[in-house]
């Protein structure tokens, strides 16, 4: 009765969000105090920030009717994001669709520790009660960092100014499994004549129950073996935030902020294996479980001072600290069927320690000419410790000792120098030229090498913007960014069982930064009045693109390591519509084509980038009824396939889209009701590998360009659907 019960609360919110025709975005006024919790009316869009280059802005009242949870479930809803996350979950952003370490992720335009070797940023943790707007920075300026090849997402946290006054939130999380989990936040902030200051707190439980099924097939299309897993992720996370600047006097300013995030997350996968027999019958193989528990701590700080002079030009200088610390213990079990008892199969553990400190000064003045120049210094430490620890252990739980010990350190200093001028061309134009010099020096070593590197890298950039009429903006960008390796890519440390079991894998010291010179032509035009429609065509040009390579035959396995593969391009149709159909309804939709070409080091053949989907979109429709007070909507997001090639095997992965719907009422023009769902159509992710055998490295390889295949694979994983309920309050 509980399951039919269940299954038709999620009828009922689809109905509901999609029999109330026509539908639209978000309703609140724009620039009214109440946005953050009561929607009003009028459809809220994205808008373009002030900048010459080309950026998009989304306001929180964009996201917030579909209650995202995190900053990573605020991202899917947003152009040309793709993710390649397990389903249900949205952690690492991949903008254009280029792998995680290709975006850079910016909190109030800082960088800040993380514990993904990438250098990408777990989204997933940043709850979504403190983000006032977020935005999309395609091609940066002079003045930001060149790290963004895909580009970078900048999410600004709110503040005194932004908030002014305070808001409540209670939620409580159904999912299909009949488990429950609650979410709550708090925030308030005021300014006064002198001082703004801001506080929130944000408790969340996240949970996802994910079953996959994998197959393993002979070329001939026989049933060889079958697994199936049931993963549970359960995670509490905790997030705390404060600010406070002081208007020193009517030139000068002082500010101080703080945040501290706290992860607790179990992930317990049990594994079900069996094989065909010789009578051509499935029977049971073994029996294995992991439970994973992992903590992450991660705390920023940050300080800074600014001072006018005259009306023309203003100095500021910051200082800003993150740390980021996660431990993760994995204990391991098999038996070989039900009756058996439950033995220990390993003890793991991974401790990662990810510090960052960074001290920027910049000068801006405007020159009786009309130019606008801007200067500054940008130097950071960064420090990182990684330990990969496998025990000795009996199977009855016993420790022996250590088995296997691992560990690199890092430890990264950079000194950035910028001059950025701007200056109008006629009464319709400005253009924006500028250059960025980085320096990196780094050093890795673990128990047996130490290596040095230092790279320079001088990075130009040129915006033009040009108003065409009253409604419509042209842009046109120049710049040249950078992908610097991963910590794993560098690491002379060999891990064990990477990609797969019976692999091994080893980083490379000596690798080369990747460089990209980048192209962007857009266009803009307002229509109906708040609406807006863009268009944007990139290019990008990468030089010493970094990928895996298999080196030799490791035991049962093969041994890869890294290299710059050569070089590649990437480039792309972006196209966004934002329209109110009425006073009431608005529409929105984004497209992203992508493309990309690199000859693949195993078989020579042109491909594109991995993990790269073909395409990214999102549309959405809500509408609102003010005589009841009432607002529903729904949206969809969709991306393509994507093709990963290794030394033994090309994987080809492929997600179902996600369909979301709410219906809200408000009452007293003080609180929100909202019913919200996610992934309504039970959506799938499937990966299909074709494998490649052999004795050794080349004899892989051979087979791989001949098509020789040893075997198919082919894993399919589900979650359910997730309604959410929540009232507002504020006050």
């Amino acid at each position: 009765m509980k399951q039919f019960n269940r299954t038709a609360l999620h009828k009922a919110v689809v109905i509901a969000a999609v029999s109330i025709a026509p539908l639209s975005v978000s309703a609140a006024n724009e620039g009214a105090e109440l946005e953050e919790v009561i929607v009003q009316g009028a459809p809220v869009y994205r808008d373009r920030t002030p900048s010459v280059s080309p950026e998009l802005e989304y306001d929180t009242e964009f996201f917030q009717q579909f209650e995202p949870t995190s900053v990573g479930d605020m991202l899917k809803r947003t152009p040309g994001v793709a993710f390649s996350s397990d389903v249900g979950e949205y952690d690492s952003p991949q903008l254009r669709g280029l792998g995680a370490g290709y975006t850079q992720v910016l909190i109030n335009g800082r960088r800040i520790a993380g514990s993904s070797a990438d250098r990408s940023a777990a989204v997933d943790r940043i709850p979504a009660e403190m983000v006032d707007r977020i935005q999309i920075i395609r091609s940066p300026s002079a003045d930001q960092d060149s790290q963004g090849v895909g580009g970078t997402i900048n999410i600004i946290l709110k503040d005194g100014a932004s908030l002014q006054g305070g808001s409540i939130r209670l939620g409580v999380l159904s999912f299909d499994d009949n488990k429950y989990r609650n979410s709550a936040a708090l925030s308030y902030g005021a300014q006064t004549n002198d001082v703004t200051w801001s506080t929130s707190a944000t408790f969340s439980e996240r949970y996802v129950a994910k079953q996959k099924t994998e197959t393993v097939t002979s070329p001939e299309g026989e049933l060889d073996t079958r697994e199936i897993e049931h993963d549970v992720r359960d995670s509490d996370d905790i997030s705390l935030s404060a600010a406070v600047t002081f208007q020193l006097d009517e030139n000068s300013t002082l500010g101080f902020s703080a945040n501290k995030v706290i992860t607790e997350r179990t992930e317990n996968q049990t594994e079900e294996a069996s094989e065909v027999n010789d009578d051509g019958d499935l029977e049971l193989d073994g029996l294995a479980r992991d439970a994973v528990d992992i903590e992450e701590d991660t705390l920023t700080l940050g300080t800074l001072y600014t001072q006018k002079f005259g009306q023309s030009s203003n100095w500021e200088i910051s200082a800003d600290y993150s740390k980021t610390e996660q431990t993760e213990d994995a204990d391991l079990f098999e038996r070989d069927d039900y009756e058996s008892i439950e033995e220990y199969d390993g003890i793991e553990n991974l401790d990662i320690s990810d510090e960052e400190f960074i001290v920027a000064t910049s000068v801006g003045t405007e020159l009786n000419s009309g130019i606008a120049l801007k200067t500054g210094l940008v130097a950071s430490m960064k420090e990182r410790e990684e330990t990969y620890t496998e025990f000795d252990v009996e199977s009855d739980g016993f420790v022996n000792g250590v088995d296997l010990l691992q560990t690199y350190e890092v430890e990264e200093d950079r000194l950035d120098a910028f001059l950025l001028g701007e200056t109008a061309l006629g009464e319709s134009g400005i253009l924006e030229l500028g250059v960025r010099v980085e320096s990196t020096d780094r050093t890795i070593e673990n128990e047996v090498s130490k290596t040095d590197t230092s790279e320079t890298h001088v990075n130009p950039s040129a915006h033009f913007s040009y108003e065409v009429g009253d409604r419509g903006t042209f842009r046109t960008s120049l710049a040249r960014t950078v992908r610097r390796p991963a910590f794993t890519e560098l690491s002379p440390t060999i891990l064990e069982d990477e990609p797969e079991d019976g692999d091994a894998k080893q980083g490379n010291p000596d690798l080369d930064d990747e460089v990209s010179n980048g192209l962007d032509i857009g266009y803009e035009q307002r229509i109906l009045g708040r609406g807006i429609a863009g268009f944007n065509v990139f290019y990008r040009e990468v030089s010493d693109v970094i990928e895996e390579v298999g080196i030799t035959r490791a035991g049962g396995g093969t041994l890869y390591s890294y290299n710059n593969a050569g070089d590649g391009e990437v480039w792309g149709v972006e196209m966004d519509f934002n329209v109110p159909i009425s006073d009431q309804t608005g529409f929105f939709a984004n497209v992203t084509w992508l493309d990309s070409e690199i000859e693949d080091q195993f078989t020579g053949e042109t491909r594109r980038f991995r993990d790269q989907p073909n395409y990214v979109y999102n549309v959405g429709i809500t509408h609102n009824i003010p005589s009841w007070d009432v607002s529903t909507g729904f949206s969809y997001q969709q991306q393509g396939k994507s093709l990963q090639v290794d030394l033994d095997r090309e994987v080809e992965l492929e997600y179902d889209g996600n369909l979301e719907a709410f219906i809200e009422k408000r009452f007293d023009n003080d609180y929100v009701l909202r019913l919200t769902g996610t992934n309504l159509l039970d959506a799938e992710k499937r990966e299909h590998f074709t494998n490649y055998g052999g004795d050794s490295a080349q004899e892989i390889l051979d087979n791989h360009i001949a098509g020789d295949v040893d075997e198919f694979e082919d894993e399919v994983e589900t979650a359910g659907p997730v309604i959410t309920l929540t009232l507002r309050k504020r006050f």
